[in-house]
């Protein structure tokens, strides 16, 4: 099975607008950036199918706390057909809460019954560092749930501070205060963290692969996919940001030792997920 853990997908209504303004952003620290598709959940099922991926997870970020009601209703429409018949059979369901949620516990468990696999958490969207006492808060109660945390990690390409919310000492600090929190750490923490690697690297901690080539953070990416722990590697192509069928073939590319490489491309994926 091959899974890509790190999509993004949109509405048809809010796809233009929202790809328009992070391109925008982006494009001020990544010369070259541009997205690989059009940002719907339909696009998203072509350009995995054609890159050969069986399984996928959109990851949705909560921007404020009344936004689980939104989690709610894609995990609905999701279940019911109505992103399309070959959404409801490949994609992962993943949700996301605010820091700032009072009553995200209860909310995390109506999530999970309606099948919520994985949470993503992102610093710089959410306006909170990871090792904040918000977010160790939240951190907390996905990790009492039993479900992964997909976090955004490392500096982002369109956040408009340089204040660091999402560093290895940080990442280090909240995964010390979280008992039994299984955190994946997107982008390898790389861009704007060159001691990524000497800190986090052979951690008890997940990394997913993705990467913009135009930062230069492939060296530091790369000896994550080469050195981490086996099983805690997973491809993940941050769709519509990347194409998943050419980060792929870049990832197999570096010449790993082919049962590393399929771990990274899914194996790693469904163990976490029980999938």
């Amino acid at each position: 099975m091959r899974i890509d853990i790190h999509t993004h997908a949109y509405s048809a209504h809010t796809a233009p607008r929202v790809i328009d303004s992070l391109v925008a952003h982006a494009a001020r620290n990544c010369p070259g950036f541009h997205v690989h598709g059009d940002g719907t959940v339909p696009d998203l099922v072509r350009a995995e199918a054609e890159a050969g991926i069986d399984r996928f997870a959109i990851c949705p970020v909560a921007t404020r706390p009344e936004q689980h009601t939104y989690m709610t209703r894609f995990l609905a429409a999701l279940r019911s057909g109505a992103l399309g018949e070959e959404a409801a059979r490949r994609v992962i369901p993943c949700v996301s809460l605010h820091p700032d949620d009072a009553d995200a516990e209860a909310h995390l468990r109506t999530l999970a019954r309606l099948g919520a696999r994985l949470v993503k958490l992102h610093p710089y969207a959410q306006r909170a560092a990871i090792d904040s006492p918000r977010m160790i808060r939240l951190l907390k109660v996905v990790a009492a749930a039993g479900l992964p945390v997909l976090c955004h990690t490392g500096h982002d390409i369109s956040a408009l501070t340089d204040a660091p919310l999402a560093s290895p000492i940080q990442i280090i600090r909240a995964h010390r205060r979280v008992r039994g929190l299984r955190l994946i750490c997107a982008h390898c923490a790389s861009w704007k963290n060159e001691a990524s690697a000497h800190l986090l690297l052979g951690r008890d901690i997940y990394v997913d692969l993705a990467f913009q080539p135009g930062t230069g953070v492939e060296p530091i990416v790369r000896r994550f996919a080469a050195e981490h722990r086996a099983d805690r590697i997973l491809f993940g192509s941050d769709w519509p940001w990347a194409s998943p069928a050419e980060h792929a073939t870049r990832i197999a590319a570096w010449g790993l030792p082919p049962e590393r490489l399929d771990a990274i491309l899914g194996g790693n994926a469904q163990q976490l997920l029980e999938l």
